[in-house]
């Protein structure tokens, strides 16, 4: 009797390609369920004690080799994070980057005499946006080529702090040359009138400019901000501000710091703002001297922290723009008219300078630490997609944002 041999069937590539979705979502269903109900999943095997141990003062040598014994695993970049540390590390960087978010709007509001409902809406936008861009830097999505969007890396993204020297001569400039109001008071004493449409023009050579920023991002690298930074605002603003107060006038709104409608408001200079300065940066040197690594890490926060306390318990704080700010707030609640203000055109340009500058040293010291390749054309990869950032932020109604450094690559190594 013959036999019927029956044909060998191949499925088809849809076959192949449903029964790869249903497998790939049950081992994703069941990573889901496996870090959501044990032990593992939730703590792993992190060493939560180093990370919350003080730093003892004047250790001895076989403390610090026993401490340095003691480090907690290294997590590489895809390594599977337990969620609790993800979501401590998170918060901690969370915490190291609010202040540096909030700061320059807080600054660009003052200098353009903007009301507190526009400098309110300038702080949001800031933290949406670059909310918004983290999630787009710490993915890694193929474009075209060699070019992706995101560096795949820990890249929080933040408002520079390089614009602001720039920005605020521009605006002098603006409101020297009449673009931007001026005020006499009847005593003769010159004030500077809101100009938001001078934060419209920033924008504006900001979103046409950041273009060249992705080209300067492959050939330059390390920056510094920080020494101009204390000259224009530090110094002022720990004096009692760096508005017209600190010139001390004789007469009119900013006779006294930060200006007479203040709670408590005292001459440029005084004792009482002194004190409360020193107080937040000796707070801030306690905890990067003897504080845990998690508390290192939010030591800026810490020392604000500190200090607001001690100001409002004293009545310097008035909370009336706290409570007058709405609870939810989106972008484009308040827009600005946007335009190109040539004068600004190659002071912006060497902004973009220092943006790539910084960026490319952030990038390279979270591709280091992640132990990654920090040359060829996949870390240059990483590099150019911070470009981008600026012409997203300007759409977002925000100063250039980019990938800040004030942030550490703690989630990515517990070293």
């Amino acid at each position: 009797m013959a036999t019927r041999i029956q044909p060998h069937l191949t499925p088809s590539p849809f076959v192949r390609s449903g029964v790869s979705m249903q497998v790939d979502t049950r081992a994703r269903v069941a990573l889901l369920r496996r870090k959501l109900t044990t032990r593992q999943g939730w703590f792993g095997d992190f060493d939560y004690t180093w990370l919350c141990t003080p730093t003892l003062p004047f250790a001895l040598p076989g403390h610090r080799q026993k401490r340095l014994r003691a480090l907690p695993p290294f997590y590489a970049l895809d390594a599977d994070l337990p969620l609790f540390l993800a979501m401590t590390t998170g918060l901690q960087h969370a915490l190291a980057m609010l202040a540096g978010l909030i700061t320059p709007p807080i600054i660009f509001a003052s200098a353009l005499n903007l009301d507190s409902a526009t400098s309110a809406y300038m702080i949001s936008a800031s933290l949406i946006g670059c909310g918004i861009l983290s999630l787009v830097q710490m993915s890694r999505i193929k474009l075209f080529g060699n070019y992706y969007l995101g560096t795949g890396l820990i890249s929080v993204v933040g408002t520079s702090f390089a614009t602001l020297s720039t920005a605020n001569n521009i605006f002098d400039a603006m409101y020297s040359d009449g673009t931007c109001p001026t005020i006499i008071t009847s005593d003769g004493t010159t004030s500077r009138g809101p100009c938001p449409d001078a934060y419209g023009r920033v924008l504006g050579k900001q979103g046409s400019g950041c273009f060249s920023w992705i080209h300067l991002t492959v050939f330059v690298g390390t920056s510094l901000i920080a020494a101009s930074l204390i000259g224009s605002s530090g110094i002022p603003n720990w004096g009692g501000g760096s508005n017209p107060c600190s010139s001390r006038p004789s007469a009119g709104f900013f006779q006294l710091c930060p200006n007479i409608a203040a709670p408590r408001p005292l001459p440029w200079g005084s004792p009482e703002f002194i004190g409360l300065g020193f107080l937040s940066f000796l707070c801030i040197l306690l905890v990067e001297l003897f504080g845990s690594p998690f508390l290192k890490n939010i030591s800026i926060i810490v020392g604000l922290a500190v200090g607001c306390i001690v100001a409002g318990a004293t009545g310097y704080i008035d909370n009336s723009t706290i409570k007058s700010a709405p609870v939810i707030t989106f972008l484009w609640v308040h827009t600005f008219k946007i335009r190109v203000y040539a004068p600004a055109i190659l002071p912006m340009l060497a902004v973009y300078i220092s943006l790539a500058m910084e960026a490319i040293g952030d990038i390279t010291a979270s591709a280091e630490v992640s132990r990654v390749d920090v040359e060829g054309e996949e870390f240059e990869s990483r590099i150019r997609s911070d470009g981008l950032g600026g012409f997203f932020s300007a759409l977002f109604t925000v100063t250039p944002l980019s990938i800040f450094a004030q942030v550490c690559s703690f989630a990515l190594a517990a070293t």
